[in-house]
């Protein structure tokens, strides 16, 4: 796994106190063993509603205890495999988390480990979140800042760091050195060490809110209706930058907006911008000026004011009126907006459900769950602007697990989609079928999108392979591939989006591609970024098919049968195709047989094609024999006679020839009846039953198959019925009643029980009703198969495909 940092190590401005007692890679093993018992639930709970906070009391339960205890839960309730030494850190439950993330929340740094299916567990969510902090704030991302050296530098010196080399909002920089000029004159310390702490509580109290979570150790006042909890202490550039995505909705024009209210002006969208106009500056120094203006009532004259806000837009009217909140002797401007701001987040939240979410002034500030605020209007005429403060960073990584898969075959797509992954062109005639596999007379043509998730090395050895091969040819391809296995997934999936585009006749959508990527992340051993490779792969434009696309088969598999390994496939595979061998000889053998009664033939058979190997057609091969020994009296061909007339007497001819009498006839008719019976076929002579007859033959067939001789005959035939079962014969019944034997309820049709790709699969004929039946027009038109350039192209003799 590749992770953030080699090892956590002391940062320049992480006080002590805030520091975690472990890094991401310390094994924790003892601890977490220790926490776990039949309460950790409990414990955990309790202990995160008594976690502790920026108040200087000291009390509560410190971070690094409550990790353990986040790590001790996720061991006994969310993780159910074996667990190994190496798994109790940081970091590997990081990766296993972020790999399955059951929560609706984002990682802003994901680590790629192997995937497990985890449980869903009660608090799960405040695991993932307490596990996600606990490793920010032991990374490298984490206590240290450009803004933090720069205020740092300038609390320790009094000089300031060159303003050209700032990356961030120089503004809002030098407002920071207003207020460091404002601390040192009060007295009140602060340094780069704060800063950090202020940004370390700020998180904390942002899970807090996000749980609903007591924040009794966390200093939280409430002045001039603004609530001064850890949040807005927290640096402006600083507050960004969290383990999980955040979301901001602050409101729009705030001032402005709650001056419009007061005088019944309009402005609120116009006047930063008119100042921009007359003042000929930023939007950003325009809403600084506004604001400052709008507080200097104490030391601006009203003739100043209102001069500045007919400049703004306002009328006569409406800037006098507004003197009166610039310059009020009782209350302060800033007092009369931050009641109106205080009803308007007030009714922002309790409109919106957003209970969770902690104040940041004039906005409102929370973990983003994808549950976005659907009302951004609120009274009195208040509009909100929602924000994402950061986004995840997204880095390409893939690497082999070594997870053990449970099937030999698993599809690289996943069931249910609303697309056809599969295409087969014409095919032979069946051959016969089985349980498990339809067996057709020779190989077909088929297109698939799917790849198999458990054959990654034996796709590197095939490249391999060719590199050695076509030597100069694929050295190309060896740089490519084999030492980039990144490279190897990517062209897999890039040729699965291909088949998709060939067979759906449009480029696949963002959705589908993101539930075949987890599919893949999940029920394979690759070891892959989601988010990145859904970048690459979304902005593919998918080519022409290739001649590798189309592959050849003799066989269907009926059903969804899983094998464990290839060997399980082959075997079964092979069983079918002797099952269906053996019936195909039977027919073949009933078919002649009947064909030679009818016309009452009984020369020596001999016109019969044997398909498989003999020792699997052991009884095929004994009742020929016993047949020609019923009709000849002998087990072999006889020889043709050479003409001679010298020797061609009447007494010659009469040896030559062999007269089959009527018993021999009737035992040739019971021994066509147990074949037909152990073939499943209908005779469709009029033969009587000999039960007898049957039975001796039975007895001396066994005895020919199994070469040991049976001096009972009952044992004999029970033995015979026992390894020759009857196949039950395929008649069908007659219908009687017509008029109740069809239901005309549309909704039952089978065109509303069958997915798109089903109706595919049935033929050009159904698949139009289909499409018909449910009124799609677009996509009416049949996928015909791709005109191929005569070339000859060995296909892989074994494919999984279906399974």
């Amino acid at each position: 796994m590749e992770t953030a940092n080699n090892k956590a190590v002391p940062k320049t401005y992480i006080a002590e106190w805030i520091k975690l007692d472990f890094y991401n890679n310390s094994n924790l093993k003892t601890d977490i063993q220790n926490r776990i018992s039949k309460n950790i639930e409990t414990d955990f709970l309790d202990a995160l509603n008594n976690m502790k906070g920026d108040n200087k009391s000291g009390f509560g339960v410190s971070f690094s205890e409550i990790t353990l205890l986040a790590m001790a839960y996720f061991y006994s309730e969310i993780f159910t495999y074996k667990i190994k030494d190496k798994y109790y850190t940081i970091e590997m439950v990081k990766g296993f988390i972020d790999a399955n993330n059951l929560t609706t929340y984002t990682a802003i740094y994901e680590l790629d480990e192997k995937f497990y299916s985890l449980v869903d567990a009660p608090l799960f969510k405040h695991c993932w979140l307490i596990i996600q902090s606990a490793w920010f704030f032991n990374s490298q991302y984490f206590g240290h800042h450009q803004h933090i050296d720069y205020v740092n530098h300038y609390i320790n010196t009094g000089e300031k760091l060159p303003i050209e080399k700032y990356n961030f909002d120089r503004n809002y920089l030098d407002k920071k050195y207003s207020d460091v000029d404002s601390r040192k004159s009060k007295s009140i310390p602060i340094n780069g060490f704060t800063l950090v702490s202020q940004w370390y509580y700020g998180i904390l109290f942002l899970i807090c809110k996000e749980l609903k979570l007591s924040t009794s150790h966390f200093n939280i006042s409430v002045k001039d209706h603004r609530e001064y909890n850890p949040l807005p202490k927290t640096s402006r550039q600083l507050r960004p930058l969290a383990p999980f995505k955040l979301i901001e909705c602050d409101i729009k024009s705030a001032f402005p907006t709650f001056l419009d209210i007061e005088t019944g002006a309009n402005l609120k969208d116009d006047i930063y911008n008119n100042l921009m106009l007359t003042k000929r500056i930023k939007r950003s120094e325009a809403k600084i000026l506004f604001n400052t203006i709008c507080n200097s009532g104490k030391y601006k004259s009203k003739e100043f004011t209102k001069a500045f806000f007919l400049d703004c837009g306002y009328t006569d009217k409406q800037s006098t009126d507004l003197l009166y909140f610039t310059h009020n002797e009782k209350y302060k401007f800033i007092s009369f907006m931050t009641e109106q701001e205080e009803n308007a987040i007030n009714n922002f939240i309790s409109i919106n459900n957003l209970q969770r979410g902690a104040r940041l002034h004039d906005a409102l500030l929370f973990i983003d769950d994808k549950t976005k605020p659907q009302i951004l209007r609120v009274d009195p005429n208040c509009d909100f602007g929602l924000k994402e403060l950061n986004r995840p960073v997204i880095k390409e990584n893939f690497y082999l697990s070594d997870k053990r898969l449970p099937y030999a075959y698993i599809n690289s797509l996943p069931s249910g989609l609303n697309m056809v992954t599969k295409h087969d062109f014409k095919k032979p005639k069946i051959k016969g079928k089985t349980d498990t596999f339809i067996i057709y007379i020779d190989n077909f043509e088929y297109i698939s999108a799917g790849f198999n998730l458990n054959n990654y090395n034996d796709f590197i050895e095939e490249i391999k392979e060719e590199v050695i091969t076509l030597s100069e040819r694929f050295i190309y391809y060896h740089k490519q591939f084999v030492g980039n296995p990144n490279q190897i997934f990517i062209s897999l999936c890039q040729n699965m989006l291909d088949v998709l585009f060939h067979l759906n006749k449009r480029k696949i959508k963002p959705l589908e591609l993101e539930l075949i990527l987890k599919h893949i992340r999940r029920q394979s051993n690759y070891v892959f970024n989601v988010r990145a490779t859904y970048l690459r792969l979304i902005k593919y434009n998918s080519n022409g098919l290739d001649l590798k696309n189309f592959r050849k088969r003799d066989f269907d598999i009926v059903g969804k049968p899983q094998f464990k390994k290839n060997i399980d496939f082959l075997n079964e595979k092979n069983k079918a195709i002797k099952e269906v061998n053996i019936l195909l000889n039977y027919k073949d053998l009933v078919d002649l047989i009947r064909e030679r009664i009818q016309n009452n033939d009984y020369s020596f058979l001999s016109e019969n094609t044997m398909v498989g190997h003999k020792r699997n057609n052991l009884l095929t091969y004994a009742i020929i024999k016993k047949f020609n020994m019923l009709c000849t009296g002998s087990f072999y061909k006889p020889r043709k006679p050479k003409v001679c007339n010298v020797f061609n007497n009447d007494t010659i001819k009469r040896l030559q020839t062999f007269e089959i009498n009527q018993e021999s006839k009737q035992s040739i008719h019971q021994l066509f009846l147990i074949l037909c019976k152990i073939a499943g076929a209908i005779s469709e002579l009029e033969i009587q039953t000999d039960t007898e007859i049957q039975n001796q033959l039975k007895f001396e067939l066994i005895q020919e198959i199994s070469k040991i001789k049976i001096n009972d005959i009952d044992a004999g035939v029970n033995c015979f019925e026992y390894l020759y079962n009857a196949m039950p014969t395929k008649e069908v019944a007659f219908n009687l009643d017509i008029e109740n034997s069809f239901d005309t309820d549309l909704s039952k049709s089978v065109f509303n029980c069958i997915s798109p790709e089903e109706a595919f699969y049935k033929g050009e004929p159904f698949f139009k009703e289909y499409l018909k039946y449910h009124k799609v027009s677009k996509s009416a038109e049949a996928i015909k198969p791709v005109i191929k350039p005569n070339r000859n192209i060995i296909f892989p003799e074994f494919d999984f495909d279906k399974f």
